[in-house]
This record gives C-alpha cells, structure tokens and sequence, in this order.
C-alpha cells in the first residue's frame, strides 16, 4: 500500500488531470463516484475562484463515519480565502486500514484525473480514526504537505509512524474535554523531537470537528508553514494580520491571567514573527511571566493533572486488557464501578476546572474504549469478548444511546430482531436524533423495510 500510495499521489499529480472539466463552484457536492467503483462516492467544494486550467492546492478529509458533507463543511470558509479544493470520502470510516487505504487511493486516482491540482500543496485532513488515516496516509506516501490532525494523533502501528525525514508539517486540534486531549499533547512533544515542525491548538469543547474559526487558525499557520518552505510566494499583508491575531490573543491571555497560555502565545511571536516585533522586548515579557507566582502555580497544577490522567488512564486499560484476556470481570466490575464513584466524586466537583476536565476525559476514553471495542469484536464475531464489552459497556454508561445503538447492531447482526428493535427504542428516547445514521448501518439493513422497524423511526 505504501508502494501503491506514492506512486499514485506524484504520478497522477503530474499527467492524471489532462483534460479537466470545470464543474460548479462554491457549492458543496455530495456522492460524486469514484472510478471504476459501483458504490464508493465523495463530496467536493471548489472554491468560486477555482479556474480548471490553473492548479489548485486540495485537502482531502476523512470523516471517521464517511460523512461527506459533514467532513467539508467546517473547511468551506478556508478553501474561499486561500483557494482550496475539498474532498471527503463518503467510504473511508473508523475501523481496519488496509480498506481504507485502499478507499484512499482509488479516490486520489479520481480526483488527480479529475481536477487540476497543485502537487507541492496536497494536504490531509480528519477528525477521530480520520485523523488516523490522514496521518498515515502523510507517513506512507511521502508527498502530503501538511496534516490537519483533529482529535487523535497517529496511528497506532510502527509503520504508520512518521520519521526524521517526514517533510509533512503536522497540525493538531484537540477539545479541552477530548478524550484524547493527553495523546495530542504527547503526539506534538514527540514531534518535536524528531524535529517535524507542528503547532498544536487546543479549543474549549469536546471530542468532535472543531469550530470553523479553529480550522482557519490551523491554515492560516499552514500558509505560513508554504511560504516558509519557499513553495508558496509571501503575503506580507495576511503575515501581519496573523502575527497581530497572535499578539492579540498573548495580550488577552495575560489580562486574564492564564500564563501558560500568554507564554505560549509570546514564544510564537518569537519563533514566526522576529521581523515584526522587538524579541528582546518579548523575551523580557517571557522572563517576568516564569517568575509570576501565578505562573508557577498554574503549571505545577497542570503538570500534576497531566500525571494524575495519565496513570489512571493507564491503570483502566491493563485492567481492561486483564479482564479482556478472561473474557469476563473476577470482581462483577466492582473495581470500574469504584474508579467511576471516584472520578464522579472526587474529581467531577473538584474546586479546579483541570480535575473537572481531567475526569470528564478520563470517562469518555473508558466509554470509547469499551465501545469501539465491542464494535471491533461485533464485525470479527468474537463472540466471548463482545459480551464482555457488553456488560462493561452497561457498567460505564448504562444511559448512554450509543451504548444502546452498539446493542442493537449486535442483535441485528446475529437475527435477533425483537431485541434489536427493543435497544434502538432505547437510542431514539435517550435523544438520539440521526435517523439516517441508523437507517444506513449495515446492520440494520435486513429490517430495513420491516415495518416495526419503520413505525419505531416514524413514532420518535
């Protein structure tokens, strides 16, 4: 695959797009197919001034559901200012790489014929597993530019580990709430050492796409990231716009007295804007800001949360790994339903907001952990270890709709279809309002046209 991946990415960017056709511009287009597919589709946005016979930069995105739309739509105000072409798989979704992989390439293959691309300015994009994908495509293919990461770093495999010669630059968006709010801290550290330039933007919110403005702080640091590789022509007028929107934040920060943040904010100024501002000046403001009491204090606070999370992030998966190995819990899931209590009791009400997160994270990383588990063991029908996650599942979030949607694609999936039935009542009472997610899980399509199933979706 990584063979297949380079070779397709450079070639076709050179001789693919011969003869392309111009198509409507600033509208969101959704189930283009792909070549030589019967049933793989993805959704495009060429910005209004898109010109087929000039080459375009692309960002290709990865939903972790295949949702086209879904997946272009926060990037739309970018693609306008800075001239992007936006694609997303309706096709690639959470789960094993080697599909998605090969989704990936045949839709590289599709659009380098398709549209006029510029080959110095491919990037990728995703949120969750799509982030995943985006990464390891970046690693495997070597000719992605920039990676857009929105709340998960790197896949998990060796070889889909980027190295000291990856030339990609790597930008990472995280919630404060995201479960994975540790591992992009981690991921950008571990960046840093092998000397892969990368920024990491952290956004008040959970573990979902960021917010428009976000992704547009993420280009705007990108745009930079192309002129200072010398492929893209400076801006002096957008470089002053986000050097003041750094100073801006760095004053606001200081005003509110959350220093790290200011600290932060100044080392950036520093590090891309030495030309536009006095550094001995910033350097000063540094040195007072370290010495601040405040400054000290809030740091030391954050890095014993970062420690407390990440030893008890580690304690619930041995433990999830140990009972996994089993098939079942020894104690009947009384250690979980005690790490719950206390992360509910002594953490969720602490008088600090970073116990209060740490805890809201700590929760939601057990939830996806059982969760995406269970779906794993449904579609490699391990029988044993699905009903393990199962029961655990129950024990973390016994209201949760999602929990109650994994029931119901597993009753579905083995012909059990009044149990079905009973779990996806439960998801459309617990709030779950995306009928036409339920309506396209592959699971559910034997009772698709059940007309219990219909008068379910019908009645919430």
């Amino acid at each position: 695959m990584k063979r297949i991946l380079f070779i397709y990415i450079l070639s076709t960017c050179l001789w693919g797009n011969a003869q392309p056709l111009q198509e409507e511009t600033g509208v969101l287009i959704d189930s283009i197919p792909v070549a030589g597919t019967a049933d793989e589709f993805f959704a495009v946005y060429l910005p209004t001034g898109y010109q087929n016979n000039q080459p375009s930069p692309i960002v290709f995105i990865f939903d972790p559901a295949g949702r086209g739309k879904t997946g272009i739509q926060p990037f739309i105000s970018i693609a306008e200012k800075y001239g992007y072409i936006l694609i997303c798989s309706n096709n690639s979704r959470n789960g094993p790489y080697a599909p998605n992989l090969e989704i990936a390439d045949r839709l590289f293959k599709t659009v380098f014929a398709k549209y006029k691309v510029n080959s110095d300015r491919i990037y990728t994009a995703g949120f969750s597993g799509g982030s995943r994908l985006a990464g390891t495509i970046a690693v495997l293919s070597g000719a992605i530019q920039g990676v857009i990461a929105c709340g998960a770093g790197f896949a998990q495999y060796p070889l889909y580990f980027p190295g000291k010669n990856s030339r990609f630059s790597y930008l990472g968006i995280v919630g404060n709430k995201d479960m994975n709010y540790r591992e992009m801290h981690k991921t950008k550290e571990w960046l840093e050492s092998l000397k892969i330039s990368n920024e990491l933007i952290v956004f008040e919110g959970e573990h979902r796409w960021p917010p428009s403005e976000v992704i547009f702080r993420a280009f705007n640091w990108l745009e930079e990231e192309a002129i200072r590789k010398g492929i893209k022509k400076e801006n002096n007028l957008q470089r002053n716009e986000n050097f003041s929107e750094v100073l801006s934040r760095a004053m606001e920060f200081e005003k509110e007295d959350r220093l790290v943040d200011a600290a932060r904010e100044l080392n950036r100024l520093i590090k891309y804007y030495p030309d536009l501002i006095d550094t001995d000046s910033l350097q000063k403001r540094l040195k007072k800001i370290n010495r601040a009491k405040s400054f000290r204090k809030e740091k030391a606070l954050l890095n014993k949360v970062a420690m407390l999370e990440d030893t008890l992030n580690h304690k619930m998966k041995e433990k999830f790994a140990l009972e996994l190995s089993l098939g079942h819990s020894p104690d009947k899931f009384q250690w979980w339903k005690k790490t719950i209590q206390e992360l509910n009791e002594k953490y969720s009400s602490h008088k600090e907001t970073e116990y209060q997160l740490m805890a809201f994270r700590l929760q939601r990383s057990l939830f996806a952990m059982a969760g995406e588990s269970m779906d794993s063991f449904l579609r490699e029908n391990k029988v044993k270890e699905q009903e393990y996650t199962e029961d655990l599942l129950l024990v973390i979030a016994p209201d949760s709709p999602y929990a109650h949607y994994q029931l119901a694609r597993k009753y579905a999936a083995w012909n059990k279809n009044p149990s079905a039935l009973d779990h996806l009542e439960r998801v459309l009472q617990l709030g779950w309002t995306d009928k036409d997610f339920i309506r396209n899980t592959a699971e559910f399509r034997q009772i698709k046209n059940n007309k219990d199933f219909q008068d379910l979706l019908d009645r919430y």
